[in-house]
């Protein structure tokens, strides 16, 4: 099995990201995600003002010779109304068919839990590691 170089991996991440706006954060309440699940299993936020938001911008970086960070814009998600519970940050690729998409990452928010009522807010910075 073939691993991708340096070169061929920072080339291969720029060319996945390079139309960031095709990309949305969003939060779930799930604690586990497995490797193999999809957009469809996981547990969205709800509640008033909530939204996936659309990544405006990323920067692929050297993190050393072999690895590569993908480090995206800060997203602050506002809540106008009650949420549930928020315990993970996920990336999904929108798809063809409207409302379709791909989940990419997930990672646990950096503040834990969180259940944010009117007025409260979370921010999250997603960064994805990638090795050759």
């Amino acid at each position: 099995m073939g691993q991708f170089l340096e070169e061929g991996l920072q080339d291969a991440l720029e060319v996945y990201f390079a139309t960031p706006g095709d990309f949305y954060l969003g939060l779930c309440g799930d604690a586990v995600i497995g490797k193999t699940d999809s957009f469809t299993d996981l547990t969205e936020v709800t509640g008033t003002g909530y939204a996936k938001v659309a990544l405006t911008s990323v920067v692929i970086s050297l993190l050393s010779d072999d690895d590569r960070i993908a480090t995206f814009n800060e997203v602050t998600f506002s809540a106008s109304g009650n949420w549930t519970e928020a315990v993970t940050w996920f990336i999904v690729k929108d798809g063809a068919t409207p409302g379709t998409y791909t989940l990419v990452a997930v990672n646990a928010l950096d503040d834990g839990a969180v259940t944010l009522v009117n007025g409260e807010s979370v921010s999250v910075i997603p960064k994805l590691s990638a090795s050759s």
